[in-house]
């Protein structure tokens, strides 16, 4: 079986999510990154942590990862509904 690249991250902090929830759901995952052993922080920044999955698990893996990227709203419900005052140019603040 190939592993295949499910996505690639900024940080470890946000592989570390996804890791976790390929763990819940029983998916054997593989974490790629190069700091030099922790010497060369910057070579993560530059290139990315990348989050692998083996060719069998690829589609419920992306499943996971669409219903999480789904749930990553960044405006909480409540402001999202509140009833908000519309502010015109022609008012005065």
């Amino acid at each position: 079986m190939a592993l295949m690249l499910l996505a690639q991250f900024d940080s470890e902090i946000e592989a570390q999510l996804v890791e976790s929830q390929l763990r819940d759901a029983g998916i054997d995952y593989r974490v790629i990154h190069d700091d030099a052993g922790g010497a060369l922080p910057s070579l993560t920044a530059s290139n990315g942590v990348k989050v692998m999955v083996f060719e069998d698990d690829l589609e419920e893996a992306r499943e996971i990862l669409e219903a999480r990227a789904m749930d990553d709203d960044p405006i909480p419900p409540d402001i999202l509904n509140a009833n908000l005052d519309v502010i015109d140019d022609d008012d005065d603040f």
